[in-house]
């Protein structure tokens, strides 16, 4: 239960971005995807059933923002919270660098699954630029790495202060 409470709490965080920083700049969701960092960070703590269905989530509450085709990030980030969790699986991912390359390929296969379906699902579709796809890779492995660090920081912090709570002496009546 706690789990889908943090899930949720971490969907509001990533709404509450995408919408700040589409204020901020209208390339923001070109560049930075909140939803795709939270579906892969959901994917390092929980199986590939959970992950896929926590992808789902984010990539529909993404597509009920952006106003495009409903659907495309839901796949496309299920598929890659899937493929995450299988990759975590298979190997030791531990460091904050493995979890930034781990979020570097997950974009970079986000981005090519968006590609493909909008590409075959609409007639004249832009694909996107290489450049803005090379952002949103760089920048979705940096973010995910730095979330990862602060989330150990957190725990670190926690643990201590409970630990602190059990030492302290305690008055008695």
């Amino acid at each position: 239960m706690a789990a889908a409470l943090r899930f949720l709490l971490g969907l509001v965080i990533a709404v509450v971005i995408h919408i700040s920083g589409l204020r901020l700049s209208p390339h923001f969701g070109q560049w930075i995807d909140p939803f795709l960092i939270l579906a892969i960070y959901h994917s390092l703590r929980f199986g590939p059933g959970w992950s896929a269905l926590g992808g789902t989530v984010a990539g529909l509450v993404q597509d009920a923002l952006s106003g495009g085709l409903y659907g495309l990030h839901g796949f496309a980030n299920t598929l890659v919270a899937f493929v995450a969790t299988r990759v975590r699986l298979r190997l030791v991912i531990q460091q904050p660098l493995q979890v930034g390359m781990l979020c570097f390929l997950a974009a970079a296969l986000q981005q090519t699954v968006l590609a493909s379906l909008q590409f075959s699902m609409t007639q004249g579709t832009e694909l996107p630029s290489i450049l803005d796809m090379g952002i949103k890779m760089v920048a979705t492995g940096a973010l995910g790495a730095g979330l990862y660090v602060l989330s150990g920081k957190a725990g670190d912090w926690e643990r201590r202060r409970q630990e602190q709570r059990r030492q302290r002496p305690r008055l008695r009546n």
